[in-house]
Parts: C-alpha cells; sequence; structure tokens
C-alpha cells in the first residue's frame, strides 16, 4: 500500500513537471527592438499589443517590445551602453553613417546571418537588390538585413516652405551652400527666434562634399566620386575642406549657426516641427519632402548640393540586425521575414493603429484619423525609410503614389563608385581607427559648423597624424588595391 501512495506521489509530481515545462515552453518569446526616431511614442504599448496579436496568428510565439531613442546622439550612446553592458536584446537598427555598424561586427555583437537569413528569411534576402547583400557584407558575411528602399543618396538642405513663400525666395538659383547666404540674412534680421541654418556639430552640411568615405564616417580617408587612380587621401587636406570651414565659420560668425552648435546634441527635429529653423542637411531622394512633412507637420522645401551617387554605406544605410545576445535569434529573424514582407505589419509598426492614429482614405493611402495631428500624434516613430521594406508603405495623402517608380530612376541616374561592395577591415589598425575617431569627435565638429576657427586646421591634421591616420590610409590602400584586383 505504501509502495502504490509513493507511486503515485511520483507520478504527481512528474506530472506537475512536465506541466510546469509545457508551460514554460508555451510562453511567447518577448522580441526586444531598438531603433532611432522621434522618441518613445506614448502609445507604443497599443502598437506593441496589436503587433504581438498579428504575429500569434501567423505562427511566431512571440511579443514585441519597441523602443524608439532620438535622434541626436541618443540612439548612439544608448545602443553602445546597451552593446558593452551585455545586456540581452533582440533586433536594433544599425547603419554606416552612426558608426554603429563595423565596430559593432569587429566586436562580435551581431550576428552572422549569411546562411541563417536565406533558410529563415528568404524573402527578405530575394526582393534586396544584389548590391544591398553584396555592399553589406563584410568579408563575404552578412550581418544585418538591409532594408529595401533607395539605392543611390543625394545630399543637400531642406528649407522651410512658409519662410521661402513668406519671404518669397527663389531658390531655383541656389547650387550650393553658399547661395543660401542672401536668404540666411533675411531671415536672421526678420525671424528673431528662429534658427537660419541648422549647421551643427554632429549633423552639418560637410555631407554635400560628399567624399567616398573608405574606412569609417569618423576617419577622413576617401576617394573622389569620379576617381581615376583609386588612390585614397585624407580629405582634411583638400581644398574643398578648406574651402567648407571658411563658409562655415563666416555663416557662425554672422550668427546664422546657433552658438552652441559644436555642443548642442538634443533632437533636432523637434526645432524643425516647432518651424524654429529654416534650412538643415538632410539625404534627398525622390519626394523626400513629401516624406519629411508627413512625418513633421510642416511644408518644405528640398534643394540639392550633389548628385545622385551610390557608395558602399548606402547599402548599409539602413538595416536592421540580430543582437549576439539574443535568446533566440531564429525567432528574431523570422519576426523580421514577416515585417519585411507583410503589408499589416509593416504600416502598423511604422503608422500605428488604424482608426486611433491613422484612416484609410483608399487601399493604399492613409491620412490622421479625426482629431489627430502630426502634432499631437501618439505614435509617430517618424521613419518609414529607416523600416524593412519601403515598397510596402502606405502612401500618406498627397504623396505621390508614383514614388515608387521614381525611386528606381534615381537609382538608375546615379554614378555607382567604383568602390561598392569594399568594406574595409580595421582590425589590424584598431588601435589607430579608435584613436583617429577620437580626435574626429573633439575637433571636426566645431570646424564643420564653424564654432571653430580655420586657422586650426594645421593643428587638428597633426592631431589626427599623431593618431595614426596615415597608417590607417595605407592599410585602407592596401585592402582596396587587392579587393580591386580581386575583382
Amino acid at each position: 500500500m505504501k509502495n502504490i501512495k509513493r507511486l503515485s506521489i511520483l507520478m504527481l509530481l512528474v506530472g506537475v513537471i512536465l506541466l510546469g515545462t509545457t508551460v514554460f515552453a508555451a510562453a511567447p518569446y518577448e522580441i526586444k527592438w531598438y531603433f532611432i526616431g522621434n522618441g518613445q511614442q506614448p502609445d507604443v504599448k497599443l502598437v506593441e499589443d496589436a503587433a504581438s496579436k498579428y504575429i500569434q496568428k501567423k505562427g511566431l510565439n512571440a511579443t514585441v517590445k519597441l523602443q524608439c531613442y532620438s535622434w541626436g546622439d541618443e540612439f548612439n550612446n544608448r545602443m553602445q551602453m546597451i552593446i558593452a553592458s551585455g545586456e540581452p536584446f533582440d533586433i536594433c537598427f544599425t547603419c554606416s553613417w552612426a558608426n554603429l555598424y563595423r565596430v559593432n561586427v569587429a566586436r562580435g555583437a551581431f550576428v552572422d546571418i549569411t546562411d541563417l537569413w536565406k533558410k529563415h528569411a528568404p524573402k527578405s534576402r530575394r526582393q534586396l537588390h544584389p548590391a544591398f547583400i553584396s555592399g553589406s557584407a563584410i568579408n563575404g558575411r552578412n550581418y544585418a538585413i538591409p532594408a529595401n528602399k533607395e539605392l543611390a543618396h543625394q545630399w543637400g538642405a531642406i528649407l522651410n516652405k512658409n519662410l521661402v513663400e513668406k519671404y518669397n525666395f527663389d531658390v531655383s538659383k541656389v547650387k550650393s551652400l553658399a547661395d543660401l547666404e542672401p536668404m540666411l540674412k533675411v531671415i536672421k534680421e526678420k525671424e528673431p527666434g528662429v534658427i537660419a541654418l541648422q549647421n551643427m556639430g554632429n549633423e552639418n552640411f560637410l555631407t554635400s562634399l560628399d567624399f567616398d568615405r573608405l574606412a569609417d564616417d569618423q576617419i577622413p580617408v576617401a576617394l573622389y566620386n569620379d576617381s581615376k587612380d583609386m588612390k585614397a587621401f585624407n580629405f582634411l587636406e583638400t581644398k574643398e575642406f578648406k574651402d567648407y570651414i571658411e563658409l562655415a565659420r563666416k555663416f557662425y560668425l554672422a550668427g546664422y549657426t546657433p552658438a552652441d552648435a559644436a555642443t548642442q546634441t538634443a533632437d533636432f527635429t523637434a526645432a524643425r516641427r516647432a518651424q524654429k529653423v529654416f534650412a538643415w542637411p538632410d539625404s534627398l531622394k525622390p519626394f523626400v519632402e513629401e516624406e519629411r512633412e508627413a512625418s513633421w507637420g510642416i511644408p518644405c522645401v528640398v534643394v540639392p548640393f550633389t548628385n545622385p551617387v551610390v557608395h558602399t554605406r548606402d547599402c548599409t544605410g539602413a538595416m536592421q540586425a540580430i543582437s549576439k545576445t539574443s535568446k533566440n535569434p531564429v525567432m528574431a529573424l523570422k519576426f523580421l521575414e514577416l515585417f519585411n514582407t507583410d503589408k499589416y505589419l509593416n504600416n502598423l509598426i511604422n503608422f500605428g493603429v488604424e482608426g486611433k492614429h491613422f484612416v484609410k482614405v483608399s487601399n493604399n493611402i492613409i491620412n490622421y484619423a479625426p482629431g489627430v495631428t502630426a502634432q499631437n500624434s501618439g505614435y509617430k516613430p517618424g521613419t518609414p525609410w529607416m523600416f524593412g521594406n519601403q515598397y510596402i508603405n502606405y502612401f500618406w495623402e498627397g504623396e505621390n503614389t508614383k514614388k515608387w517608380d521614381e525611386f528606381k530612376k534615381f537609382n538608375n541616374s546615379a554614378l555607382v563608385a567604383k568602390s561598392v561592395g569594399f568594406n574595409f577591415d580595421g582590425t589590424s589598425v584598431r588601435t589607430e581607427v579608435a584613436a583617429c575617431q577620437t580626435v574626429w569627435q573633439q575637433y571636426v565638429g566645431p570646424l564643420a559648423c564653424g564654432a571653430a576657427d580655420p586657422s586650426t586646421l594645421p593643428d587638428v591634421i597633426a592631431k589626427f597624424e599623431a593618431a595614426g591616420i596615415n597608417k590607417v590610409k595605407a592599410e585602407v590602400q592596401k585592402q582596396l588595391d587587392a579587393w580591386l584586383k580581386s575583382k
């Protein structure tokens, strides 16, 4: 009798353990996703709940946790701290222009998805232009999924259209940053409280020189886009750079640029949305003014300063990587596959909940829900160009629905740099790269926004040389030559 009781108790315990294991196995996995945009949104929980419910219907036993960090330095600083701490998370936005891709691949922070995405995200892979895949590879391996968007880039300024029209400015004559000067003077004199030129230390018009940067955005080793000899150089030593910093200084001293431009790291978009800025630097593409207006709620005018070009960095300009700390990278990858290919999920995370944040005007066109505006919407991360697949995004009412056709024309019109596909491996000069990045962070921003006198340039160049820029340049050239030979 005692043996029967013992057996019964034992079977009961085994049953409890098995039941507990089943319950644990069935618990949804939380996918934690970090990205950049207009900051954490008040209604993010509504979107998370809707997304979680939807992906479970689609067969993924998971929930979604979204964290949107603001523009400026918040995203960069937060992500570097999160990665350095080893905090578990699943997905993060990464890119070439914010020093978030190569450096973190080198640190082993991202999962190698080269083989995984062929199995678990094949549609995401197939829909991409081959240049996105080869251009984002490092030593032939892929560590992030590029957004399916425009391939070429173009730099210029975006102007507040209300102020352009108020003063009847003729933007057709503006071909360069210098051409903005008469307009900036008017804004400075007649619009107190408005920043004439938002040329800041960490977001500035240095992009308008459009050098093909080969090592890192904070390493001044580059080629010209139409390079004939494919010889890398330090662009701080060029006439173009010297002319630019002299113009930036002139504008700074005239008061067109904020006095704290070198140190200001706040979310710059807030001032733009409040119509406290006249002109600022931006990356251009077809109908970008409509995209900015939909995001910020203000009418914009685009002024190009460069022609369309394709660099390797364009293939890595907006990507999602899976963290090495993820406890379920396959689940994260399957989620990205759904996000990149499912129209409902893609637009939910981009634009919010239908009926709450937006309403459909037609099958593919949306507008704000009644009582909702760009300024008061509870969910507006404002980064559809960054997320997954732009070609399945809804259009905002008023946007040109021929947009994607124009993207193709834009890409086809672009000059393709000879270096596309070249990815520098800085392992052998890691110390020098880090030292040069430190010099860049201290000295180039103030020069680029005009806060530092151009007479300090020789000293800055000397600091780069002391940090090892020539060794970095030599290693870049060595690898570039080998890559060109291999082609």
